[in-house]
């Protein structure tokens, strides 16, 4: 069974210096993962490593040096969130190692002050715990794409969590909203969680096209990325990754459809295996996330030469 735990916060109100912001909304428990709705403690009960994921909003914190929330362990790992102003949204990401079990963690007002919890949101602050699954080795390029592509939204969710975004899915589906946490069985991450006019849709990754971060968003050049797995492995997924990977240089103009008349033009801002960035200028301005294998049709403007393009682009070799 998989450990996982979600939850939210809806009621206003304040949280006085050195308390715990008590969650009053549980989404997801499962496994071995406990809650107090009490105290706002949670118990990890399992030894291995969790993924933690928290953000709140704030109107007001009468402070010296702002809003400052940090997640506390038990074991000692602190994850810290803070903003030089009173009016703003905090969010913290980061691994608690349990190697003696149980370890206890809850979210903390860490200012000199009382804060105000945001009234005009109709969520005032969100917590997710996954436990880090090891997966192994990436027996297949699709797997591994699959791997990135959770890598990614994993940022995502850290680097852009009040963005209106737009995932694309197989068909002529879309869903539109902010994105919320990964939802991971004891196999691994699977579900991409998004918040869509008070309502919480889970998208399966395998059937995620694109997603675009909306008018206004910057690429963030923090992103990071999974390096290629040894040896690569072979196959006809392989074949179409990786030839993806060859055949786009980095900022070249390009159109990439990733769905039945759904596409992203502009320039390829990053190319890393297994993951197109598309943005409208080189920039980086409205990213757009594109697995590589669901590009359908992929255009590129200008005539290159075959012995020019071999010099421009970057090759891999399957072994």
């Amino acid at each position: 069974m998989e450990n996982i735990l979600y939850v939210q916060k809806t009621t206003a109100g304040n949280v006085d210096m050195s308390e715990n912001v008590v969650f009053d909304s549980v989404l997801i428990n499962s496994g071995s993962i406990t809650y107090n709705s009490t105290s706002g403690e949670i118990t990890l009960n399992d030894i291995g490593k969790y993924h933690i994921n928290w953000w709140i909003a704030t109107q007001a914190v009468n402070s010296s040096v702002g809003a400052v929330f940090a997640l506390s362990a038990s074991n000692g790992a602190l994850i810290k969130g803070n903003s030089p102003t009173n009016l703003n949204s905090l969010t913290g990401l980061g691994i608690v190692d349990v190697t003696l079990a149980p370890v206890t963690i809850k979210l903390v007002n860490s200012s000199d002050g009382r804060a105000y919890l945001a009234s005009t949101t109709q969520i005032k602050a969100m917590l997710s715990v996954d436990m880090v699954i090891d997966n192994g080795s990436s027996d297949t390029m699709y797997n591994f794409q699959m791997l990135q592509l959770a890598n990614v939204i994993s940022q995502i969710i850290t680097l852009y969590p009040e963005n209106t975004i737009s995932v694309f899915v197989r068909g002529l589906y879309f869903v539109t909203g902010t994105p919320q946490s990964l939802y991971s069985s004891h196999s691994g991450a699977g579900l991409f969680v998004v918040l869509e006019n008070e309502e919480i849709q889970a998208i399966p990754l395998n059937m995620i096209t694109a997603i675009d971060m909306g008018v206004g968003s910057v690429y963030n050049p923090s992103i990071s990325y999974l390096s290629a797995p040894t040896p690569l492995p072979t196959g006809w997924d392989a074949g179409v990754i990786t030839s993806v990977y060859d055949y786009l240089p980095v900022s070249s103009p390009a159109s990439v459809f990733f769905g039945i008349g759904t596409s992203s033009s502009g320039f390829v801002f990053k190319n890393e295996l297994g993951m197109l960035v598309v943005t409208t200028d080189l920039d980086g301005n409205n990213p757009t996330f594109i697995p590589a294998s669901e590009s359908s049709i992929i255009l590129t403007s200008g005539s290159t030469s075959k012995s020019e393009k071999k010099t421009s682009l970057k090759k891999i070799e399957l072994l």
